[in-house]
């Protein structure tokens, strides 16, 4: 018999109550089931308690991987958190250099703008000239073959 329950106990118990004698091999037997019921009863008791040490190492483990990954995630929500802002902070930067870019290129595209404005003010002014100079040298020769005399 490998489990002996109290309900055994107290029937067996119940059966010697009423008996002035008691048979010594019946008592032999009763005691040779009760050690082999508290062996097993023990044997178990002892692997559920080497079961119960194996989960609370683990248990202990995984705490300690609880606070492993909870310490690497704060990290990484720092590490997020600088990232983004270096990444503002260079992003404001390109962006203000390249509005000076632009703001240079606007000021030499207006100064080109000017100076090709001035150019042909000149190159006009330079026209109306050389077109009054041709005027002027029309009009002296015309001067000159109507002063010569068709006779001649």
């Amino acid at each position: 018999m490998a489990i002996l329950t109290p309900i055994e106990l107290v029937h067996r118990q119940d059966q010697y109550a009423g008996r002035k004698a008691v048979d010594g091999d019946d008592v032999v037997k009763f005691l040779e089931d009760v050690r082999e019921a508290w062996e097993v009863a023990l044997k178990e008791n002892a692997r559920l308690k080497d079961e119960l040490r194996a989960r609370e190492d683990d248990i202990a483990s995984l705490r300690s991987q609880q606070d492993e990954i909870r310490e690497t995630l704060v990290l990484a929500r720092r590490l997020t958190l600088d990232l983004e802002s270096t990444s503002r902070r260079e992003a404001d930067v390109l962006i203000g250099e390249a509005r000076l870019e632009a703001e240079r290129l606007v000021a030499a595209a207006q100064d080109q703008h000017r100076q090709l404005q001035e150019e042909l003010l000149r190159l006009k002014a330079a026209r109306l000239h050389h077109l009054a100079q041709m005027r002027a040298l029309i009009d002296a020769h015309g001067r000159m073959l109507d002063e010569l005399d068709p006779r001649e």
